[in-house]
């Protein structure tokens, strides 16, 4: 398996896009792992968590072709971790792609080539929004979207990838986030984005799955207690929960994903403390690889 992290800041990037706080302008002025847009990750290059605004930019600099993503999995419908424009681009005029070029010079279409099928799981409010109950419609034919509207504790599959939701601690409208075990060829992953510390019944569905790696949220870093986002103390508290649960299939491995910059130091400063607390600062671009069974 592996696993690219497409981006990884919260909602307001990071540096913030209109903020010149101390954290943003160092993180501007140091450059690279330090600059963080909205998290997603791509799962062997045709599977993704989350997709938002920036998610299509982050694939190009990363050299990943999202024409050949098959699977979407949401974690809620906030606009940094679903980005209706994206879903709208992908719609194209039925028959379009048969024209000729004089023929579709003469069309108006956000796409004009195939693209496979892409089997789409989310919360009734991530699939509102994409219908057009929120905002404008997108008509999932033309788009070439199979959607399945997801419940927590449930198992779910697609295109040779299985997945368990968990209730998510974070308010998605009327409802919550939801999280995702994720198992493919042998390799079992937590993917917690975005929640604060999980609800009892969701620790106990943890407790149930063995876990090569985990990625969780560190929204709120050196600060507030928040009851909805993870913060350092939390993501800690966390560790503690596998360790002495024993979920790990080998040694620990925690990403912490989800960085805020007005909570967070810079990733050169940063890194180091997450790493002495047995966790590791992802960064945008940064590629994890694990052999499949």
């Amino acid at each position: 398996m592996k696993i690219t992290f497409l981006g990884t800041s919260a909602g307001e990037e990071y540096p913030g896009i209109w903020c010149d706080c101390e954290n943003c302008a160092r993180a501007r002025s140091l450059g690279g792992r330090n600059i963080r847009r909205n998290s997603a990750i791509m799962i062997d290059g045709d599977a993704m968590i989350d997709i938002g605004k920036t998610a299509h930019i982050q694939a190009e600099r990363f050299n990943k072709n999202f024409r050949k993503i098959k699977t979407l999995l949401v974690t809620h419908s906030h606009s940094d971790h679903f980005d209706l424009h994206t879903m709208w681009a992908r719609q194209m005029t039925p028959g379009v792609d048969a024209m000729s070029r004089e023929e579709q010079n003469k069309t108006a279409s956000p796409r004009f080539t195939k693209a496979p099928v892409l089997d789409m799981f989310g919360n009734e409010r991530v699939e509102d929004a994409l219908r057009g109950a929120i905002k404008g419609a997108i008509n999932c034919d033309e788009a070439n979207i199979n959607f399945t509207r997801v419940k927590p504790f449930e198992n779910y599959k697609a295109d040779n990838i299985e997945f368990f939701t968990l209730d998510g601690n974070h308010s998605d409208g009327d409802m919550r986030s939801i999280n995702y075990i994720i198992s493919r060829g042998g390799v079992t992953f937590l993917y917690m984005l975005d929640s604060g510390w999980p609800f009892e019944e969701t620790l106990n569905a943890m407790k149930k799955y063995k876990y090569d790696f985990i990625i969780t949220e560190g929204t709120f870093g050196l600060g507030m207690d928040s009851l909805t986002h993870m913060n350092f103390d939390k993501c800690k508290r966390l560790l503690g929960f596998f360790n002495e649960n024993k979920l790990w299939k080998n040694e620990p491995e925690y990403y912490l994903t989800h960085i805020a910059p007005h909570w967070s130091p810079p990733h050169d400063e940063y890194a180091p403390a997450v790493e002495a607390a047995g966790m590791k600062l992802a960064y945008d671009g940064l590629v994890l690889e694990y052999e499949y069974i």
